[in-house]
């Protein structure tokens, strides 16, 4: 009996293997594909293939032009191909491969961007920025009078809704809208809010504060953040500038921060806090609230973004590269951490993730500049967007440190940052 069981179960698995094994060699194929291509205007790229693999793009977009070319030997035999992507104009396109030019292997994504020469700043400003409404903290209770417990906003408002009008009102600020629960005396007030990116409408019925003798709805509420980061880059073509490397998230919520509008400020460093394995470091100063140095007009994943009032970087334009072209090894780190102007420090580049990131993490750098150690123990919270160079182009900014290990940290390419223009 058993034996006949076990005939049985490999007379089954036979035409599973069969179907499993192509199946398994189309997977590899696929995996050994790019996972996406980016190209700059004027820059062709080109994918070897040791197998009849082909590849198209969407013609109707415009944007990429593929070619697929048989590989030979002396002998003129067909050994692979040579596919050559030649941008065509800036955007977005899809390519997909085929293996015999048939059978579909993969689709990918395909960037093309502008051909640009950018400034590498690496200077630290002073930068606040306005929510879009006001964000909800969170929710908690009145204390009414003859101790009684209110709790106007359960089950109507949640932390990260955005309050954006108050009766018909825009709101400029959380003065505005808490002299107009104030004025409410009372009475049910209709909220638009933004939630998940939808609008909605509620009502809400502010009560009586015992404590402070007016009427409250029990919530906590930002209407604005400040900080200090560094800028990446500056296009002295349109005065574009990009900073930070990544977003701007609020600390008591986790979400990305959508805003209204925002600024970069004159800064001037007083202390670099060195980091230390487990507790990051920081850099602190002051900042001038009167003296805008440009506008920030987007908050995204990859950094804050905007225009300059005026040309107030030093430094001259240089390429910018792809992350094909980033390399492991030696690269130069763009900061005015000393206060006597921009300096560059010496990094490596320990890895690269060519397929995206987690997070937008392309890069594993590491500090190897003594004095950048001596100062800072490494990265510090401040020093993100500081531009990244190596063969004289402008390959990305430093985004995160390693909490463990100050020393080492992360980056995101400037091919990420500069996809937030396109």
């Amino acid at each position: 009996m058993f034996l006949k069981k076990k005939k049985g179960l490999w007379k089954s698995l036979f035409p599973t293997a069969a179907v499993f094994i192509p199946f398994l060699l189309w997977c590899s194929l696929g995996w050994l594909l790019p996972q996406k291509l980016t190209l700059v205007e004027g820059q062709n790229l080109e994918i070897f293939s040791m197998l009849p693999i082909s590849a198209r793009a969407e013609e109707s977009v415009g944007v990429l032009g593929v070619k697929t070319k048989p590989l030979a030997d002396q002998l003129h035999l067909e050994l692979g191909t040579a596919i050559t992507a030649e941008p065509k104009g800036v955007g977005s396109t899809k390519v997909t491969f085929y293996l015999c030019n048939a059978l579909p292997l993969k689709t990918v994504q395909a960037q093309v961007l502008p051909k640009k020469e950018l400034v590498p700043v690496g200077q630290t400003v002073g930068v606040t920025m306005d929510t879009k409404g006001l964000l909800v903290l969170g929710i908690g209770f009145v204390d009414g009078e003859n101790q009684q417990v209110h709790e106007p906003s359960r089950n109507v408002l949640q932390t990260g809704d955005l309050i954006l009008q108050a009766d018909g009102k825009e709101l400029e600020n959380k003065e505005a809208f808490l002299q107009a629960v104030e004025k409410s005396n009372g009475k049910t007030m209709t909220l638009l809010l933004e939630r998940k990116g939808k609008e909605k409408e509620v009502k809400i019925t502010p009560a009586f504060s015992a404590a402070d003798k007016t009427y409250r709805l029990g919530i906590w509420i930002r209407d604005s953040i400040q900080g200090i980061g560094t800028v990446t880059f500056y296009d002295p073509s349109d005065g574009y500038f990009g900073a930070l490397g990544h977003g701007v998230y609020d600390v008591d919520t986790g979400g990305l921060m959508i805003i209204r509008e925002g600024a970069l400020l004159s800064s001037d460093l007083s202390q670099v806090v060195k980091g230390e394995k487990g507790n990051p470091g920081e850099l602190t100063g002051t900042v001038e609230v009167a003296e805008k140095l440009g506008k920030i007009e987007k908050n995204t994943e990859v950094g804050i973004y905007g225009h300059m009032n005026q040309n107030v970087f030093d430094g001259e334009a240089i390429p910018i590269a792809t992350l094909d072209e980033v390399k492991k090894g030696e690269a130069v780190l763009l900061s005015d951490l000393e206060g006597d102007g921009v300096r560059p420090y010496t990094i490596q580049i320990q890895s690269i993730d060519r397929n995206g990131g987690k997070n937008h993490k392309d890069m594993t750098i590491k500090i190897t500049d003594k004095r950048l150690l001596q100062k800072t123990g490494g990265i510090v919270q401040g020093m993100s967007g500081s531009p990244v160079l190596q063969n004289g182009k402008l390959i990305g900014a430093v985004t995160y440190v390693m909490v463990n290990d100050p020393t080492k940290g992360y980056g995101t390419s400037i091919e990420t940052m500069l996809q937030e223009q396109t």
